[in-house]
Parts: structure tokens; sequence; C-alpha cells
């Protein structure tokens, strides 16, 4: 949205709530701006009128992005519901077929299926224990994607330039040249050839 439309915003957070004391400055409006500034504005807007129908107090920044998310986020199936797909994926392609079972699979569940294995799905002898860790690694899944569409793209791309920043500080680990078990056994052939050498003894 625009800074004018942002302004829109503002004026209607402030008449629906007079009594209290909303983006009193500058800095708080720029702050306020710059973490809706990426929003749709009648989405935003929408989503406001929503928020003031329902609630008593002012909402906060976190809360007007989460009703946004909840508008625009497609509508992600629970574990369970996602688990079923990953059932009917072994049964109808097997262990033989899995990349045919993968092309079935989207989204978070495809995702937590490749973070597992297919193959290793197919035959764990433990379902319980696959499906316990199917459903850590999935609900994992879907809590970033939803924190991620609940957070402005600016801050999304400072953090990324961050993490690659310390990914790239990051010093490798020194090689440690492995040298032969022969090259320093003092049986061996090798060692005794070279030590008669150097006695003059050959």
């Amino acid at each position: 949205m625009t800074a004018e439309q942002f302004d829109i915003i503002r004026a209607i957070i402030k008449s629906a709530y007079p009594s209290f004391n909303i983006m009193p400055d500058k800095y708080s409006i720029k702050l306020w701006y710059t973490m809706l500034g990426d929003l749709d504005y009648r989405l935003c807007e929408t989503a406001l009128q929503e928020l003031i129908a329902t609630h008593t107090y002012p909402p906060q920044i976190s809360e007007i992005r989460a009703k946004c998310a909840e508008y625009t986020a497609p509508q992600l199936k629970d574990a369970g519901e996602a688990w079923e797909d990953v059932q009917k994926a072994i049964q109808k392609y097997g262990y033989y077929r899995s990349d045919e079972a993968m092309e079935s699979l989207s989204g978070p569940t495809k995702q937590a299926v490749e973070r597992i294995g297919f193959r290793e799905l197919c035959y764990g002898d433990n379902p319980v224990a696959n499906r316990a860790h199917f459903f850590k690694i999935y609900d994992a899944i879907v809590e970033r994607a939803v924190n991620e569409s609940m957070v402005p793209a600016v801050v999304l791309e400072k953090k990324r330039e961050y993490i690659s920043m310390i990914e790239e500080k990051v010093p490798e680990k020194p090689k440690i040249e492995q040298k032969t078990e022969e090259a320093f056994h003092p049986s061996s052939p090798e060692f005794i050839d070279r030590l008669m050498r150097e006695k003059g003894l050959r």
C-alpha cells in the first residue's frame, strides 16, 4: 500500500479506538508502515474491519498481519490428513515407483516426505515411529510457512541476507592429511628400507 493509503488505515484504527493513544509520533507511524506497508490496501482494510468488529482493544501489528495471512494463505491440511495422503501414495505406487509417488504429493506433505525419504517410509519397520516422525517434521514446516507469511517481505529479505552473510563467514575446517600407516609404522618394509639407506647399509 502507498503512504497515503496507510494514512487511511491509521485513521481507521484511531477512529475505531479513540480513547487509545495509537501511533502518537512519527517514529511509531514509521514502524507501523514498515511492518504493514507490503500488504495490499484492500486486504488490510478488510482484515482491519473484521478485527475492529471482534476486538475490544486495538489490534496489534501481528494480529493484523495474521488476519491478512488467514485470508490469503492456502488452506493447509493438518498432519493427520497429510499422513493419509502419504499412506495412499505408498499403497498406490510402492517402493519401486517412488518418483511417481513424490509427484502425487505437494506442498508441506511433499517437503516432509523428502526430508524423511519415501522409500524409508515404505520399508520402515516401525510405522508408529514413522508416523510420529512425519508429524513432527510436517508441523514444523507448516509453522515456518505460516510464520513467514506473517513477516513483511523486507524483513524476510534482511533475514536471508544476514543468514547468508553468517554462513559465508564460517571458516572451513582444515583438512588433516591422512598418512598411511606404512609410512610411520617402524616394522613396515618401507620404513626399514629407508632407515638402512640413511645409515649407508644399502
